[in-house]
Formats: structure tokens, C-alpha cells, sequence
């Protein structure tokens, strides 16, 4: 009896409460869009969530297992060994974008003066994981995988705050990207696309050929521009106690751009740097790097430089560009064997012995064919050049991509990728690979 007394009140202050919490939602509702309003009418102040979701559906002809926490899935750049020759078909993250969510915000501080952050995290939509190279090179499933900046960090695409003024222009401080990486994503051919680019798919080439290079911890970032000219510099620090110069990165950038013309030059270094070997399909079966263990690791030092432009006629655009990196032995070498921490998993260290040289040519452009289809083309020769303890060898890559804007927001596309592979440097692997995917991606 006492129970059913307390249900029946209960049922009876429920019912209560909940006209009474509809009235309060309503208020509430009415007292938060009032406070939108004004946040939105404060001038140059705002904060938005936004975010971009692109999956694809494709073949890739020789690879081992996709992963569902690799930011792309599967690795259509690199030498597959040929003990490995199956395709998969499959379920790709980003197509052309990787997927990603991410808050930016700006408050105006008068006089010019405005404070501004980002957060970015990279995801993967078909398994709603954030994006984990390490992870995938940890994995035990013979999976496709290569080094990359995005490790399972909660904001691996970026983290920073800073200032930006009128007339000094602006310097963020945090996770961001480099110098090489803002270039390559305006001035690839190919819309820097994930699976039908090698600068889309590797941070690699804005990072002197160490691809975990591409976003850079402890950074500072300045960038300005005066009429068409714009320029930058940015100074990440190691953080290693007694050793200042230890993991740390210089960039530099020069351009000018007007119109439909544009011009870029890049410059990058990093000290002492780990770098992780991507396991391709055999190779991987029979590595230590299972469970936490990522592997053999390379110690470097590393140099770039990047030139790019592009000009635009009418809805038709050509670009195209040049890079040379070299990787370098260390500065300051660690003991052969090391077992050090790789974004949470382990990793065996060497020391790079032979340097080594890497010329990249890229060619292309895009055509609108109507206001809502556009199509590209791309060209790519990634050269290794022969050296002591190094085998010469160029890849070459030629892409194709059609997109088609459904809405501003939303678009599907239709990408292709062959490779050819040549030289000593890739014996004993397939000396040819393709890719073929279509996709739809949204953003919000």
C-alpha cells in the first residue's frame, strides 16, 4: 500500500513537473535565442561548429587489409610487396577530405585587434574512431598503414590560440599546421584529395619527407600579408630537457598572389625527429610490431624546400610545383636499439646513416564544366636520387577526379589513381597499383 501511495504521487508530481518543465524550456528557449541574437549582432566576435564527413566506397588493386583507424583506410601511395598482390574492396574514409569536426572561434578586441582559436579533430566516419596511424601500425591484422601527424591525439588536426591584427597580422601558438602544408593544400592540382593525391595522402612532402612533421606540437605561427604579398615563419620547440634544439622545426614562406595568379616558395627544417617506417602487406605480417609495438623507428634530421604556382583562365586553372627534401643523420644520435614512446605506443630506434635526396615534380589542373561539375587531373614523379646506402627509384602517379556539387554544402565524386613504380628501390614489391573510389561528402 505505502508503495503504491509513493507511485501514484510520484505519477501525480511527474505529470506536474512536466508542465511545469515545458514552461520552463519554453522560457529557457526564449531567454537562449535572445542571447544568440546578441551574441551574433556583437561585431567580429563569433564562434562556430563546423565539420566535414566524406566517405567512399572503391578498390584499390594491391593491399593488405584496410584499417578502420588509418585516416584514409588504406595506403594508395606506397609500394605493395608483391608477396601481398590481393585487392581490397571496401569502405574508404575521406575521399577527398578527411572527415573531421572542429570549434573556431574570434573576439574582437578593438582597434584592429581580434583574439581567435581553432580545435580540430580528425575522424574516421565508416568505424567512428579518431583518426590513429600509430594505431594501425601497432595493429596485429596485417594492415595497410604509414606514418602520420594524426595519432589518436582528441584534436589531432589542431589546437591553438592566438592574435590577429589588421596591420601586424597574426601569431597562433599551439598544434598547427606547417607553412609546406598551407601551400600544398592551395596549390595541388588534384584539391589535395586524400585518396587520389600523394600530397593529399601524405604530410610528407610539407614536411621535409618526415610525414608526422605536417602539424607540429609547441608551435609558433606568424603569418602576414602586405597587397599581394604574403610571408610567414614559424618556430616549434622540442621540449627535451638540456638539448634546446632536439625535436624542434623552422619554416619560412614567401608569396605573392593577385588574381587568378599565384606564387609560393617554402621552407622547412627539423631536428632530431623520429619517423615510422609504413608496414606494407608481407612485411608487416612478419614485423615486431604487434600490440603496443610500433616498430622500427628512424632518427633525422631534415630538409625542405617547395616552389609551386598556379594561373587561372576562366573556369579553367594549371598548376604545378617542385620540392627537394633530403633526410639526414641526427644531430644528435641516441644508442642504436632505443626503445622510445611513439604517440603511446613503442618503438625501436636507428639512427639514419645515409642521407638521403628526393626530388618531387607535380603538374595539373582543374576544368569547370558547368557551375556544379568540375573535373582534375594530376601528375606526379616522386624521384629518389641514388646515393651511398640508397637505392634510386621514382614513383609516378597520374590521377583523375570528378566532382559534382549536389547543394553549397554537400557534393559526390568519381576519383582514379594509377601508380607505377621504377628502380632499384622498389624490388621484390608490385611495380604498379590503382586506385578507384566514388564518394559523397557533406560539411556543416
Amino acid at each position: 500500500m505505502r508503495n503504491a501511495f509513493r507511485h501514484a504521487r510520484a505519477t501525480h508530481l511527474s505529470l506536474t513537473e512536466s508542465v511545469d518543465m515545458k514552461k520552463h524550456l519554453i522560457a529557457a528557449a526564449t531567454i537562449l535565442s535572445s542571447a544568440v541574437g546578441v551574441a551574433h549582432a556583437d561585431d567580429g566576435s563569433s564562434i562556430q561548429l563546423y565539420g566535414i564527413l566524406d566517405v567512399a566506397v572503391g578498390t584499390i588493386e594491391h593491399s593488405a587489409n584496410g584499417s578502420s583507424e588509418f585516416p584514409s583506410t588504406v595506403n594508395p601511395v606506397n609500394k605493395t610487396s608483391v608477396k601481398d598482390g590481393n585487392s581490397v574492396t571496401g569502405m574508404f574514409n575521406g575521399g577527398i577530405s578527411d572527415s573531421r569536426w572542429g570549434i573556431k572561434g574570434t573576439e574582437d578586441l578593438g582597434g584592429g585587434m581580434s583574439a581567435f582559436f581553432g580545435l580540430e579533430s580528425g575522424i574516421n566516419v565508416q568505424s567512428g574512431t579518431l583518426n590513429n596511424a600509430a594505431a594501425s601500425l601497432a595493429g596485429t591484422n596485417n594492415t595497410m598503414a604509414a606514418a602520420s601527424a594524426l595519432d589518436g591525439q582528441l584534436f589531432n588536426r589542431g589546437a591553438f590560440v592566438g592574435l590577429r591584427d589588421s596591420r601586424f597580422g597574426s601569431i597562433a601558438f599551439g598544434r598547427t599546421t606547417t607553412l609546406g602544408y598551407d601551400t600544398i593544400t592551395n596549390y595541388d592540382p588534384m584539391h589535395a584529395a586524400q585518396l587520389f593525391s600523394p600530397l593529399g595522402f601524405s604530410g610528407s612532402y610539407s614536411a621535409g619527407g618526415i610525414t608526422e612533421g605536417s602539424r607540429t606540437d609547441n608551435n609558433i605561427k606568424y603569418t602576414n600579408r602586405f597587397d599581394n604579398v604574403n610571408f610567414g615563419l614559424s618556430y616549434s620547440f622540442g621540449g627535451q630537457a638540456g638539448d634546446f634544439r632536439a625535436g624542434s622545426t623552422f619554416g619560412a614562406n614567401l608569396g605573392y598572389e593577385s588574381g587568378t595568379f599565384g606564387v609560393q616558395a617554402t621552407y622547412y627544417e627539423a631536428t632530431d625527429v623520429l619517423h615510422a617506417g609504413g608496414l606494407t602487406g608481407a612485411n608487416a605480417a612478419t614485423s615486431t610490431a604487434v600490440g603496443t609495438n610500433v616498430g622500427a623507428l628512424t632518427l633525422n634530421d631534415d630538409e625542405d624546400f617547395m616552389i609551386a604556382a598556379k594561373y587561372g583562365w576562366g573556369p579553367l586553372t594549371f598548376k604545378g610545383g617542385f620540392e627537394h627534401y633530403e633526410l639526414k643523420a641526427p644531430s644528435d644520435p641516441i644508442v642504436n636499439g632505443s626503445s622510445v614512446n611513439y604517440y603511446g605506443y613503442t618503438g625501436t630506434v636507428t639512427n639514419t646513416v645515409h642521407p638521403s635526396k628526393t626530388n618531387l615534380y607535380f603538374a595539373g589542373g582543374d576544368y569547370k564544366i558547368t557551375p556544379v561539375l568540375d573535373v582534375s587531373i594530376g601528375f606526379y614523379d616522386t624521384q629518389t636520387l641514388q646515393s651511398t646506402g640508397v637505392a634510386s627509384g621514382n614513383q609516378l602517379q597520374y590521377s583523375a577526379l570528378a566532382d559534382y556539387n549536389l547543394s553549397k554544402r554537400t557534393d559526390v565524386y568519381l576519383g582514379y589513381m594509377f601508380s607505377h613504380y621504377n628502380g632499384d628501390a622498389f624490388i621484390g614489391d608490385e611495380r604498379a597499383n590503382y586506385i578507384l573510389a566514388t564518394g559523397i561528402r557533406t560539411a556543416f
